[in-house]
Order: C-alpha cells, then structure tokens, then sequence
C-alpha cells in the first residue's frame, strides 16, 4: 500500500509544480471566458478530491515524516491553486462594479461642470 501512495504524491508533486506555473497564466489570459475558468476550477478541485485520497492511504500507514511534511505543502500548494481559481470565477461572474463607478464618476464631473461659464466657441478670429 506505501508504494500506491508514494507514487502517487509524487506524481502530484510532479503536477502541482506545473499547475504552479501555468494556472497564474492561464487565469491571466485576456481572452479567458468564464466557462474555461470554471472548467480549470473543477480540475483543480478533482485534483485535491484526489490528493484528498493519497492523505487518506497515508493516514493507513506509517509513512515517514519527511513525506508527510511534503504532503502538508502540497495540500497548501492546492488549496492556493484552488482559491486562485475560485476568487477568479467569482470576479467575472459578478457584474463589474469599477466600470459602474467610473461612469458614476465621470457622470459627476460632467454635471459639475453644467455649472461654470460656457466658453465662446463660436469666437472667430
């Protein structure tokens, strides 16, 4: 049984060091539509569920501090992945409160400058 789950918390080192890499940028990307965030959101979330079960089978045996220590940082390292993602999905689902602001904003100045003298436009030279 410490052989199945060894290799497979080294295979989700081996994962998450590449995940660590790539999520950032793909939840970067410009072009990123809500549905591919919330696709990579599940992955990650699948990913822990199976890290989740490599914790369980270690749980089952003596396993060495040292790869308990790892597992702890690895478990970190997902959940980090994961509220990345999440926060993400959250915040292009919500409408876009800072475009309202600015409108607002710009709508304020706009108004307040209905109250100084016009300038002559029509002045010719």
């Amino acid at each position: 049984m410490a052989a199945e789950w060894s290799s497979r918390l080294k295979g989700h080192a081996d994962l998450v060091q590449n995940l660590v890499q790539e999520v950032p940028k793909a939840l970067g990307r410009p072009s990123l539509t809500l549905d591919q965030a919330a696709r990579l959101h599940e992955v990650i979330e699948k990913g822990i569920r199976d890290f989740d079960e490599v914790l369980r089978l270690m749980d089952q045996t003596d396993a060495d501090e040292k790869f308990r220590e790892a597992a702890e940082s690895l478990a970190r390292s997902w959940q980090h992945l994961c509220d990345t993602a999440e926060d993400k999905v959250r915040s292009m689902s919500e409408p876009d409160q800072s475009a309202e602001n600015v409108g607002e904003d710009l709508s304020a100045q706009l108004n307040d400058n209905d109250e100084k003298e016009r300038a002559d436009t029509d002045r010719k030279q």
